[in-house]
């Protein structure tokens, strides 16, 4: 772990951390030093021999201003270190979830990640800053102080060690016994976190479902779980860390009285018993030390196998010689998927939609329709199968050049926290304010963008607060028609819109879909009846393929939808 976060850092980072662990072992043995005038000063007052002791008083003036300046060192280049590795981290994460397939983060819930990237990042820093730094050179110091203190008599310097090995060995295997207790912990802390941001975000949703006494039950039993977990790894580590403790302090005790006994016999001098009593505490500190070590190791250690569950994750591998997209046909042949363990989502997919056709995707629920569009943006890979753009399979083409060449007009549309400007540009980053204002003419959202306020300029709540869902749609297809993809999926929305709003959005949909090829996943039956080709998907197979007229005369599962839909349209006619 320690090698690993090493190749992190940057040099800068490196030499901080180095620059505050030599800066607290210098403050550390300034003390030591310290103390050392304090006695030899001592010595002389009662021996009587006052003379020169204003040298005494410099020297510890010299010593404390020292003590100060190398803490002050320290304390910065440890913060600049963490800094440094926390930046560094970061980045490396950002960069690496740009990587994953789509896929990835339908199955990474948002808290997961947020806790990675905040949390389990803050927790490598705060280690690396704060523990590293002063561990090492307690350990530094130790080794330091140790070796005088054996040099001056090796059998007091054993006498301090006697029972240390015994404690090192039971910490050791506390270490070993509370591992399984430490992940669990850290995973219903993981489990905790995502609930609250999910509850967070869901507020509104859940007051307006009446549901808030569900989730927040949830939310208690996560944090139940969380507690018992944490008063059983608090338990072991008391248990190993007390015994460890014991031993330590008994071997100060035999230090104590071997050294007693050695002055009594005269074989140790009073000044060497006083510097041995003295200084062995500064020995024995990385050793005091290592409960908050311990505890410090425990959070880092699950941290950073979270970040590195995603730095190792699996990626979309770069394609050596990539095969160029000149065509824009789409071919599924002989496709088999499944998420995970589940069943087939799909099976034995043939599809075919030539470049510039319109082809709507129809049928019940969970039948297949997303899954198509998301194996063709690669968000996961056929099992079995291929998928093919202008006659390469999609995994022969670079990652990056398809999603370029596809433009997503999503039901649930993302929007930021920023102006409707920045939010159009999106879809293109380098435009021009009259390309996107012409791309908001084609969407049909021009006109209402101009009467607010601000304009453009106007500032949108997280997810476009305040904005109907026809008026977020539009701002999508804004983003498709800046974006000019060649390829466009259009994932209708579920709900019903005004019918002003329906009207723009059909005539923004017929202008995005010229000259394009289009797959709709479709939600509203009437809306493609004149699509070039309608599939219709059933328990992931395709069961029908046609156009409007052909599949209603077909009379089979599409004829069933439309009626059933025509039935809920009167039905509501007659209830307003």
């Amino acid at each position: 772990m320690i090698s690993t976060i090493f190749r992190y850092m940057t040099r800068k980072g490196k030499s901080m951390l180095i620059l505050s662990i030599i800066s607290f072992t210098v403050k550390s043995l300034l003390g030591a030093s310290m103390m050392l005038v304090i006695l030899d000063m001592l010595n002389k007052i009662i021996d009587g021999r006052t003379d020169n002791l204003h040298m005494y008083w410099i020297a510890l003036a010299v010593i404390i201003l020292l003590n100060g300046l190398f803490n002050t060192i320290a304390d910065l280049a440890k913060h600049f270190s963490g800094f440094e590795i926390a930046a560094k981290i970061r980045t490396k994460v950002t960069l690496r979830l740009k990587q994953f397939s789509l896929g990835f983060y339908s199955k990474e819930r948002l808290g997961e990640i947020s806790t990675v990237i905040h949390k389990d990042v803050d927790n490598i820093e705060s280690i690396t800053a704060h523990m590293w730094s002063r561990m090492f050179s307690d350990f530094i110091t130790a080794i330091i102080i140790g070796g005088l203190l054996f040099a001056i008599n090796w059998k007091m310097g054993l006498a301090m060690i006697s029972f240390l090995p015994i404690g090192l060995l039971l910490l050791i295997k506390g270490i070993k016994s509370t591992s399984k207790l430490e992940e669990d912990t850290q995973d219903n802390l993981a489990d905790m976190v995502s609930l609250f941001v999910e509850y967070t975000k869901g507020i509104p949703l859940l007051k307006a479902f009446n549901e808030s006494e569900t989730f927040e039950n949830k939310l208690k039993d996560s944090t139940n779980r969380f507690g018992e977990s944490s008063k059983r790894l608090s338990k072991s580590i008391a248990k190993y860390i007390g015994k460890y403790f014991l031993f330590l302090e008994l071997s100060f005790g035999v230090l104590a009285i071997v050294g007693a006994f050695m002055v009594f016999y005269g074989q140790l001098d009073v000044s060497n018993y006083i510097i041995f009593i003295i200084f062995s505490k500064e020995f024995y500190k990385p050793f005091t030390n290592i409960e908050s070590h311990w505890l410090n190791y425990i959070k880092v250690k699950d941290s950073y196998s979270r970040v590195m569950a995603i730095m190792d994750a699996k990626v979309i591998e770069e394609v050596d010689q990539p095969k160029k997209m000149d065509g824009f046909d789409i071919r599924f042949n002989n496709v088999y998927f499944n998420y995970e363990k589940d069943e087939f989502q799909l099976s034995n997919v043939n599809l075919s939609i030539d470049e510039g056709n319109m082809v709507a995707l129809v049928g019940p629920s969970g039948s297949g329709k997303t899954t198509i569009t998301n194996l063709l943006l690669r968000f996961w890979d056929p099992q079995q199968g291929e998928i093919r753009i202008g006659g390469n399979d999609t995994r022969e083409i670079d990652y990056d050049e398809l999603l370029s060449n596809i433009s997503i007009v999503m039901q649930n549309v993302i929007l930021f926290s920023d102006s409707i400007y920045e939010n159009i540009k999106v879809g293109k980053n380098d435009a021009t304010r009259e390309e996107i204002i012409e791309a908001a003419k084609k969407a049909e959202i021009h006109d209402f963008i101009k009467s607010l306020p601000e304009g453009y300029g106007t500032r949108l709540g997280e997810n476009g607060v305040g904005l109907s869902g026809g008026q977020k749609q539009r701002l999508s297809i804004a983003r498709a028609f800046l974006k000019d993809a060649p390829i466009v999926i259009l994932d209708e929305m579920t709900s019903n819109v005004d019918p002003i709003n329906e009207r723009k959005i059909q005539k923004a949909i017929s202008n995005l879909a010229a000259d394009r090829t289009v797959i709709v996943i479709a939600h509203h039956l009437k809306t493609i009846r004149s699509a070039d080709k309608i599939v219709v998907f059933n328990k992931g197979k395709i069961v029908e393929t046609g156009s409007h007229d052909e599949l209603l005369n077909s009379n089979g599962l599409y004829r069933k939808l439309w009626d059933a839909q025509k039935s809920a349209e009167t039905r509501n006619l007659c209830s307003a």
